[in-house]
């Protein structure tokens, strides 16, 4: 049962990180962002009230940082994009909660939004 979610959600989860975001275009002036590169880890989990997703990143410069968490609610997939600002060399917490009732797998991509490039992912099947 997961390995049947996990593949389609990880599948889901990057296409929408790669779509460009609305802020994209502000980002775009400022050439710093896109030149940080950042690492970290996070920890995707499922309940009876939604979607958690925690951990933490560190960037070597100014950069903002995407967190795209998708959901399946019994066929019903649905995305959520929060973008976080990181600092040189400071970690950023991650604690978003998604609400949802009956989900059957979530994934969430952190990337770094100047660039592109995936920090890391997490998926949880419910």
């Amino acid at each position: 049962m997961i390995r049947r979610l996990a593949l389609p959600l990880v599948a889901a989860c990057v296409a929408v990180v790669l779509t460009p975001i609305g802020a994209a275009p502000a980002m775009a002036a400022s050439a710093p962002l896109a030149s940080a590169s950042c690492s970290g880890s996070i920890h995707t989990s499922t309940g009876l009230t939604g979607v958690s997703t925690t951990g933490s990143a560190t960037c070597t410069g100014l950069a903002t940082l995407s967190l795209t968490t998708v959901t399946d609610t019994s066929g019903a997939v649905s995305a959520v994009t929060s973008l976080l600002p990181a600092l040189p060399n400071l970690p950023v917490p991650v604690n978003v909660s998604v609400p949802a009732v009956g989900v059957t797998g979530a994934c969430s991509v952190l990337a770094n939004a100047g660039t592109g490039a995936t920090i890391a992912s997490s998926c949880s099947a419910g």
